[in-house]
């Protein structure tokens, strides 16, 4: 939690690697079109609760958040990113990997723990409250993929920023690209952790490539339901 909500703060939550920076860079280049975005002033214009200093001067008012945390009814407004958890488990895999041991399999990865909890308990709890709440966005990773413009425009709207104009839109969708945030990681690193490539295909449907059949087993037994409850399959057996 950060030392101090303020009623107009507006979180941008997920599971881990479903689009959180992704969202970030696209609102940090529509909300602040002079400023240079890359993986190092994405801190300093939407911090990350828990890394960040929440109360420091020159933070933009009012603020936009990051965070991972599972549900917190404290949040007064959420931008909250979903995606496949297919998808979500074979990214948060590859990042991983250089710090799992070596005889680390897919598979036994699906089985151990992960934070900040199960991504089937992250996406419930989330979810049910967006239902009950207006002050909750869903953006689905899978739509930003599709139109990156028209979800950034529903994500302005949302926190009140109506008046930015198309002239920025197109430009923040273009700097917020895969292929520049990768350009940017390469060429600049990031703040937190340069071992690792955190810009990795960020693909929608990539998890076919590495679940075996003891890996859909094993994902279905554990987190399947919610996969059928948010309209990624039509039912179990996929």
């Amino acid at each position: 939690m950060p030392e101090e909500i303020y009623p107009n703060d507006t979180f941008i939550v997920s599971y881990p690697k479903s689009g959180n920076t992704w969202v970030r860079f696209l609102l940090a280049n529509a909300l602040y079109p002079e400023a240079e975005v890359d993986f190092h002033s994405i801190h300093e214009l939407i911090p990350e609760v828990g890394k960040e200093d929440m109360r420091r001067s020159g933070l933009p008012n009012p603020r936009l958040l990051k965070s991972h945390a599972p549900y917190q009814p404290d949040y007064p407004r959420v931008i909250y990113i979903v995606r496949d958890g297919r998808d979500v488990y074979t990214s948060y895999y590859h990042y991983r990997s250089p710090d799992l041991p070596e005889d680390t399999t897919f598979e036994s990865f699906l089985k151990g723990s992960h934070w900040p909890t199960r991504w089937c308990g992250h996406v419930r709890d989330w979810m049910n409250a967006a239902a009950e709440s207006d002050d909750i966005l869903v953006v689905r990773f899978e739509d930003l993929k599709e139109d990156s413009g028209r979800e950034l425009r529903r994500m302005l709207s949302f926190i009140d920023q109506k008046s930015i104009s198309e002239a920025h839109i197109r430009p923040a969708v273009e700097a917020s690209s895969f292929e520049n945030m990768r350009r940017l990681e390469e060429e600049r690193g990031r703040k937190y952790g340069d071992v690792d490539q955190f810009m990795r295909k960020g693909e929608a449907g990539g998890w076919q490539k590495l679940f075996t059949d003891r890996a859909r087993h094993t994902f279905k037994a554990k987190e399947g339901e919610q996969l059928v409850q948010l309209g990624y399959e039509e039912d179990p057996d996929w």
